[in-house]
């Protein structure tokens, strides 16, 4: 298996079991050569902000494909992760508006969905009570937003910690990765934490997504060290208890010169989606996706 030298006291792969030991340093999996996900996914338009269901069936993501009042989220299915995904169809009202919906992320159950609006700078969620029915009419998450902009939310496997990024005070650079937890899913979050200048750097570091076991952070940044424009990063830690290590540039497999962003894992850890803006696409932003090697 080839690997990518992980900096810091531990590492994992993903999918393992909890625990509180910290082990010593080991090497990250790397992944494949990144693959685009071809139509229906991805059109002559923008695609891009994946988020893969825990069964690895349905895939969210947002496009502007067929509206005239920017982003929408839409949804693809495949009957097996062992297919492609085969059907693609727009959420609809009300979780779409008028206005720019963009970067959803399905809780594991599938009953929340959590995305940003813009021209609102905020993050909303959308509930439903079993995954046959439509969503209810989307909220905004209290996140005690102080202004613009909060984005790219990202829910944990157990629906207690919302990650996303933000240019709120109290960063360390343009966009910064921060996280609420809440007491139970009914729960109001708490004001929001910094991840701290570990993850953060001066440059924009945002669009997170964390792993099943929630001992994985993906991130896109701009920081120095990458291949160009936004690159993707991974930040581990030896528990959720423990603070993340520095992070690691994935490396030329995933990251190409252009904008390389909003990664998701899925739940067994074997598969990356991300968008990117490289050549080789149908769109502007097309969806791609890389398999553990």
């Amino acid at each position: 298996m080839r690997t990518i030298a992980l900096a810091g006291a531990f590492t994992l792969l993903f999918g393992c079991g909890g625990g509180t030991a910290i082990t010593p340093a080991a090497p990250f999996p790397a992944f494949d050569r990144a693959v685009n996900l071809g139509p229906p996914v991805n059109s002559q338009d923008f695609d891009g902000g994946p988020s893969i269901s825990a069964d690895g069936i349905s895939l969210y993501f947002v496009t502007d494909r067929d509206v005239s009042n920017g982003g929408d989220i839409w949804v693809a299915s495949r009957r097996a992760t062992a297919e492609p995904f085969s059907k693609a169809e727009s959420l609809g009202a009300p979780v779409n508006s008028s206005a720019d919906e963009g970067a959803p992320t399905i809780s594991a159950d599938g009953l929340e969905l959590f995305f940003d609006r813009a021209p609102d700078g905020l993050i909303f969620g959308a509930t439903r009570s079993n995954i046959s029915e439509p969503f209810r009419a989307p909220v905004a998450v209290d996140l005690r937003s102080t202004g613009c902009c909060d984005e790219f939310p990202n829910i944990s496997a157990d629906g207690l910690d919302l990650y996303f990024c933000s240019n709120r005070p109290g960063g360390y650079g343009g966009d910064d990765v921060w996280v609420a937890t809440r007491t139970t899913g009914l729960s109001r979050f708490d004001p929001p934490a910094n991840l701290g200048p570990t993850v953060n750097s001066p440059a924009n570091d945002c669009d997170p997504s964390i792993s099943k076991d929630d001992r994985v952070l993906l991130i896109a940044s701009d920081r120095k060290g990458g291949k160009g424009g936004l690159d993707i990063w991974v930040a581990t830690r030896s528990s959720r208890s423990q603070p993340f290590g520095k992070p690691v540039n994935l490396g030329a497999n995933v990251n190409s010169g252009f904008s390389d962003r909003r990664p998701d894992i899925s739940a067994d850890g074997l598969t990356l989606y991300f968008m990117s803006d490289r050549v080789g696409g149908t769109g502007s932003f097309d969806l791609w996706q890389a398999k553990r090697a």
